[in-house]
């Protein structure tokens, strides 16, 4: 059905919203991590064996607190496709030299290549957890990281989280991207319309962020984690808003002109925000500043412009047109000059460009939809989603490493994670589930 708002056709929400239902510099790797992972190639492992005993409680919580942490670590670690983890043993000896040797000692003869041990002290105030990580590839067993972090009492997990990123960054020189969230779009019973929620990337603590019975659509994480730009009917057209889920601040209004205000990408400065608006009388592509409300129009053309995606570096954009027929991926300029046609020969919508800038995800459509990757020069393309139905709207975890989508295998749809090349498919959301937005790191 075809609606107006003030003489410009909103029809044209058919390929903005109809479908709708970037990360930190990467860092060189500890020397003493480095050199154990290179050992590890050198023998022919394709994984680096670590063992992640039981956390020591030191203070405020039960032991089965430390059994949690242990067992989160271990599966943050096991879903890096990185590390084959030795998990449920008891806790390594905190203050008893020989003993803690002893216990690394028979890690290595079973094969552990280093060892973890973890402890967490809960006050009033905060939770404190420490790690340190041993080398068994060394004579003497030497510590080759050694870190403190601090969260809120109520976020326990999120201790197991950072200790698992800061345990691949000493392996890798990337952390990890455990201590991140996923916002998406769900239909809730009792709840009107669709909501906005976010949840921890492996599927818990389940957090509602919006409740205002309107249809919202398209979330997307500030570079800053501070605030989620969407698009909502809250006024009955689709407009643009900002919310702040973990600050108390208000709602803000980011872009309401007349006609389809969608699709919003955050600039990776986090200045400007590219979306797609029909306010001049056809859908193109504009950028808009955050501080002043300033808006700059990039594309010119008779045909849909949509779907804006920035390349890491923010001199590029990747989006969707159907300038040429069939939608199809298209670059250009931060400035909309130089366009390019990136795809061509299908049904090709939702670019996504990779935190490391050398790939960019979207959704083709060949009988059903799925997940697609291709290389930033237009080169190589590929399928990586696998499993019946359609599979849609990627996003990208901040290391590169990881794709969050949405697919409808059970009969509804439902939020999965992949690695890059389309391995692991998990299930992280089930039930009425649809527009992941994978955070940046949790400050």
């Amino acid at each position: 059905m075809l609606i107006r708002r003030g003489g410009v056709l909103l029809g044209l929400l058919a390929l903005t919203l109809a479908l709708a239902l970037l990360g930190p510099p990467r860092r060189t790797a500890a020397q003493g991590g480095a050199e154990v992972w290179l050992n590890v190639q050198k023998g022919g492992g394709t994984k680096l064996n670590i063992a992640v005993p039981v956390f020591t409680v030191v203070r405020g919580a039960d032991a089965g607190v430390g059994r949690v942490l242990a067992e989160v670590t271990g599966n943050d670690l096991t879903y890096t496709g990185l590390f084959s983890v030795v998990s449920g043993t008891a806790a390594l000896p905190a203050d008893n030299p020989a003993a803690l040797r002893q216990a690394l000692t028979d890690f290595a003869a079973a094969g552990a290549h280093a060892a973890l041990q973890g402890r967490v002290t809960i006050s009033r105030d905060r939770a404190e957890g420490e790690m340190r990580l041993y080398d068994l590839t060394s004579p003497d067993q030497r510590v080759i990281a050694q870190k403190k972090f601090e969260v809120v009492p109520g976020q326990v997990r999120r201790l197991a989280h950072k200790v698992a990123d800061d345990v691949v960054l000493e392996f890798t020189g990337v952390l990890g991207a455990a201590d991140t969230r996923l916002a998406f779009i769900g239909v809730s019973a009792g709840r009107a319309g669709k909501q906005l929620y976010m949840i921890d990337y492996d599927g818990v603590g389940l957090t509602p962020l919006t409740e205002n019975g309107a249809i919202n659509l398209s979330p997307a994480w500030s570079p800053d984690t501070r605030s989620i730009a969407f698009t909502s009917y809250l006024k009955g057209y689709p407009d643009i808003y900002r919310l702040f889920p973990f600050e108390r601040r208000p709602l803000q209004t980011v872009a309401a002109f007349l006609g389809i205000n969608a699709a919003p990408a955050w600039s990776p400065d986090g200045r400007s925000l590219a979306l797609t608006m029909s306010k001049d009388g056809n859908a193109e592509i504009y950028v808009i500043s955050i501080a002043t409300g300033a808006v700059r129009r990039l594309t010119w053309n008779l045909g849909i412009d949509a779907e804006p995606t920035w390349s890491p570096t923010g001199r590029q954009i990747a989006f969707t047109s159907d300038r040429q027929g069939q939608p199809n991926i298209f670059v250009m300029d931060d400035s909309g000059a130089n366009v390019r046609q990136l795809t061509s020969g299908g049904f090709h919508t939702q670019p996504r460009w990779s935190p490391r800038g050398d790939l960019i995800a979207y959704t083709a459509r060949q009988g059903t939809h799925g997940i697609w990757l291709v290389n930033a020069d237009g080169s190589n393309p590929r399928r990586l989603d696998t499993g019946p139905g359609d599979a849609e709207s990627a996003s990208w975890s901040p290391d590169g490493r990881y794709l969050a989508y949405q697919a409808n295998r059970a009969g509804e749809w439902q939020i999965y994670t992949m690695h890059v090349d389309g391995s692991d498919q998990r299930l992280v959301v089930s039930g009425n589930a649809t527009g992941p937005s994978w955070s940046p790191r949790l400050p």
